[in-house]
């Protein structure tokens, strides 16, 4: 009977613990080519299928690569290439939808988002993606993202270039785009810019040579990795 009991408080607290678990979890769902995280203490991993991704993670892609994050609350990002993005917060228990809580930074590159359950189901303001002239906000569920920087002190960019600044593009669903203490709602079809953390964003005709996040076509499990990677469900930690 106490060995009953034991066990039967064993698996209670498995259960309970399970959803604490899941709070800062997202895993890589596809690859094409290498990602690589900084961890929050410092350490330096490649990245595979299957591997895990925790709040705090700096996340990056190198040249050709893309990569596909599943976060526990069903929503996932695809980093395009020459992409690197910081997990700053995800907050998801399941049975708590008041505290939901996601914060992506994306610091370069581009990237896709179809969101999941945070931000729909309690805090519609629990979800937002901030970049380097704005925030987004969602009202949706499918947007693109991409950063275009300035060119280097002394460097003319090519004369086909898109202007500087961030770039978003719906495809289901409104994002919110703020920048200069203005929102600029983004419906499907559309493409906002903004150009400045102090310049209101403002709808625009979509470049046409504006990066795309466009994964090959064996994108979705059937790639075959670089040797770089370390293998399916399991991490390469660089000195």
């Amino acid at each position: 009977m106490q060995r009953l009991s034991i066990r039967l408080a064993t698996l209670l607290a498995a259960a309970l613990l399970a959803p604490v678990l899941a709070l800062a979890e997202g895993t890589v769902q596809h690859l094409s080519g290498t990602l690589s995280v900084v961890r929050p203490d410092g350490s330096v991993r490649l990245l595979s299928v299957k591997s895990q991704v925790q709040e705090g993670d700096v996340l990056a892609t190198e040249r050709d690569s893309y990569a596909q994050v599943k976060f526990s609350d069903g929503g996932q990002v695809t980093l395009r290439p020459n992409t690197q993005v910081k997990l700053e917060t995800y907050k998801y228990d399941e049975r708590q939808p008041a505290s939901d809580g996601f914060a992506l930074g994306l610091l370069k590159g581009g990237l896709r988002a179809i969101t999941g359950l945070i931000g729909k189901r309690g805090n519609r303001d629990a979800y937002k993606m901030v970049t380097s002239t704005a925030t987004i906000g969602i009202r949706g569920t499918d947007f693109v993202a991409v950063d275009i920087p300035p060119p280097p002190p002394g460097q003319t960019p090519p004369s086909d270039s898109p202007p500087p600044g961030v770039y978003v593009t719906v495809a289901d669903g409104t994002v919110v785009f703020r920048s200069g203490g203005i929102e600029q709602l983004i419906g499907a079809g559309q493409t906002g810019y903004a150009s400045s953390p102090i310049i209101p964003p403002i709808l625009v005709p979509p470049p046409p040579t504006l990066p795309k996040v466009t994964p090959p076509p064996n994108f979705g499990g059937q790639f075959k990795p670089t040797v770089l990677n370390a293998g399916e469900s399991s991490d390469c930690v660089i000195p």
